[in-house]
């Protein structure tokens, strides 16, 4: 092999690599996009569903006060924070006494 050839056969070489490496490059691409526009339809479609799901007893008739018991609990919006049966009080929670009681009680 004479150095000419020698040298011929390295650019060869190396115009293969870079044409294969911009190959790849272009693959990953098209692919990375074809994997996109499948993750938005099928989150486009989970999503239809659940709102299908969601929209379904308003679309049959439950009423707005239905709803809204649903949502906030009995008493509706106002009353959400409330205390319900069963809370948890905290550790060491004792009674609230109002202050005149507490002082009626220190006094006697």
């Amino acid at each position: 092999m004479t150095p000419g050839q020698a040298i011929q056969a390295a650019e060869l070489a190396e115009a293969e690599t870079a044409y294969r490496l911009q190959l790849a490059r272009e693959m990953y691409l098209v692919g990375q996009r074809a994997g996109f526009e499948a993750g938005y339809r099928q989150a486009n479609a989970d999503e239809a569903a659940q709102w299908a799901k969601v929209a379904r007893p308003v679309a049959h008739g439950v009423s707005h006060a239905e709803l809204e018991e649903r949502r906030w609990g009995p008493g509706g919006r106002a009353h959400f924070a409330d205390p319900r049966p069963g809370d948890f009080p905290g550790r060491g929670a004792k009674p609230h006494l109002e202050p005149e009681t507490e002082r009626e009680m220190e006094a006697g």
